[in-house]
């Protein structure tokens, strides 16, 4: 009543089949441990200590922070505006300077 060409499709069927099983399981499994894979990562990034140099950064950080008052932080600050102003008028200069030593040059050649 089968015919070899019913047989080889109900196979082909049975092996599709068996494939979106593992598939279907697969995902089962992955969302069953995902949530304790998470928190496992989340634990051990909150255990792991940073690298030394940031570390270092933040002590540095702290300290200066614990030292200044609002009065000595408002004065570092004016002082690093200060010199940002400083460092901008300074390369404006090197920025002219260069324009005019290249403008005598292009014109004497």
């Amino acid at each position: 009543m089968f015919g070899t060409k019913n047989r080889e499709n109900f196979a082909e069927i049975e092996r599709q089949k068996d494939a979106l099983q593992a598939q279907i399981d697969e995902l089962q499994s992955f969302i069953k441990e995902a949530p304790e894979k998470l928190q496992r990562e989340e634990q051990e990034r909150l255990q792991t200590m940073p690298a030394p140099d940031e570390l270092a950064h933040r002590r540095r950080e702290n300290d200066f922070s614990n030292r200044l008052t609002k009065g000595e932080l408002k004065n570092e600050r004016r002082h690093q505006a200060r010199s940002a102003l400083l460092f901008v008028l300074l390369f404006s200069a090197i920025v002219c300077v260069s324009l005019w030593i290249y403008g005598i040059i292009a014109g004497a050649a």
